[in-house]
């Protein structure tokens, strides 16, 4: 940097001319100087600097936190950020949500901001001292080019390398350019100290984001199957007054289907109640906020794939599983110290793998389970759709009345969200048992 030099009139042409002892204190003061500079404060840049990882020096340079100064994912496609952006929140982009956008996200932001601040000033003051070091050099160079005589330009070649062994030497570990590698592979080893930590919470939060998403889907079938009631009830208790101001209907007729009306309005009106709360909920945690929450909406299930579970070898699964696993990673790295017999680590292991067998297994059979029960839902449901094209028929001929047609009507609807609800689990057992194959379990 040679910031203090700068301040005290330090001049390179001066410098270039000094000899022997001349040039021993003018390296001195430099050395002196880089010392200083640094640990004096620059203007500090966010986590959002990019660094060639350390561990991985062949790879892309990357941000600390993974993003940009704009938010968006390093490497992340067009597509993918714009729908990341909106306010639809789809089950495919749970992870992302919760990776890149929620508050638990926020919070490592904020963790590495705090030290990247103060470790990003040493990088770039060692950074700063190369360089202008650097320049020093090129500018011995040049005087040496210049001088007249022997002795003078062996003067020079001896401070050139000099000046070299501060910035880089085979020699030496003592050196700026392993001082910089050091700081950067400080910096981005508590960076990634900072996101292991919370890694579990992250697992935690999407698995239940993702049973958030699926209990939506639950909601809003019952939504529209209340719906459904409502507009019959509406129906029957519109037809039922002017049945009575005809003369064809008691006023106890009119009663219970005003009755059975509000109380469809009811159970309509509660369901939309759970489905707002369920809503914002998830857009709050996912990382909207009290001004926007308001906007964001949940997209459809995703299509129920029937023959997933055919193509899939349970045990193999759950030794992909175990790769994925937070609890079964947890229990593999912890250390033990007492390697002479069977110890509590050895029993917290083993139960761990165990506990994921029995969840695999569950989950396995639950798709099975849910796939038999969804073929007997939708069964039921065509039945039901048969029996109110009969009973529309028979209505229509007057061979029926008000209360059977009714009621026909009711099993239909019902038959209907039974089967959809089957649908649902099925493709939720489906999503669980994918989910689980990442850890997400």
């Amino acid at each position: 940097m040679f910031v203090l030099q700068m301040q005290k009139g330090f001049n390179r042409g001066e410098f270039m001319k000094r000899k022997n002892n001349g040039f021993a204190a003018g390296i001195a003061l430099i050395v002196a100087v880089i010392s200083c500079t640094t640990a004096l404060a620059e203007e500090p840049k966010p986590g959002t600097r990019t660094l060639v990882p350390v561990h991985d020096p062949y790879t892309s340079r990357q941000s600390l936190t993974g993003v940009d100064s704009q938010g968006r994912p390093n490497g992340m496609d067009d597509a993918t950020w714009a729908r990341l952006q909106d306010d639809v929140i789809d089950y495919d982009e749970i992870e992302n949500l919760v990776e890149y956008r929620s508050v638990i996200a926020q919070q490592q932001y904020a963790a590495i901001d705090n030290i990247a601040v103060d470790m990003n000033t040493i990088v770039d003051s060692l950074t700063s001292s190369i360089e202008d070091l650097n320049a020093v050099i090129a500018d011995l160079k040049n005087d040496k080019n210049n001088a007249h005589n022997e002795a003078e330009k062996e003067m020079y070649e001896q401070s050139i390398k000099t000046i070299n062994a501060m910035i880089s030497s085979s020699k030496s570990t003592d050196t700026l350019h392993v001082s910089k590698a050091s700081a950067e592979s400080s910096l981005t080893s508590s960076v990634n100290r900072i996101k292991m930590s919370m890694h579990g919470n992250k697992v935690s939060i999407v698995t239940g984001m993702n049973a958030a998403f699926i209990g939506y889907q639950s909601l809003n079938e019952l939504d529209n199957m209340y719906q459904k009631q409502v507009d019959m009830y509406q129906t029957i208790y519109d037809y039922m007054q002017r049945s009575r101001a005809a003369g064809m209907a008691t006023e106890l007729q009119v009663k219970k289907a005003e009755a059975d009306l509000k109380s469809a309005m009811i159970n309509l009106n509660k369901n939309r109640e759970n489905m707002r709360s369920v809503r914002e909920k998830m857009a709050l945690l996912l990382g909207w906020n009290s001004s926007n929450y308001g906007n964001v909406s949940i997209g459809t299930m995703p299509a129920y794939d029937e023959s997933y579970i055919i193509t899939r070898n349970l045990d193999n699964d759950i030794v992909e599983a175990r790769l994925h696993n937070v609890a079964y990673g947890t229990a593999r790295g912890t250390v033990d110290k007492n390697i002479t017999g069977y110890t509590t680590t050895d029993i917290s292991r083993n139960e761990a793998k165990e506990n994921l067998n029995v969840s695999m297994s569950s989950l396995y059979n639950t798709v099975l389970k849910a796939a038999v029960e969804n073929s007997a839902a939708q069964a039921g449901y065509a039945l039901a759709e048969r029996q109110k094209g009969q009973a529309e028929r028979s209505y229509a001929a007057g061979t029926v009345g008000n209360s059977e047609y009714s009621a026909a009507l009711v099993q239909y609807i019902v038959s209907e969200a039974q089967a959809n609800m089957a649908m649902i689990n099925a493709s939720a057992a489906v999503l669980n048992y994918q989910a689980a194959l990442k850890g997400f379990v």
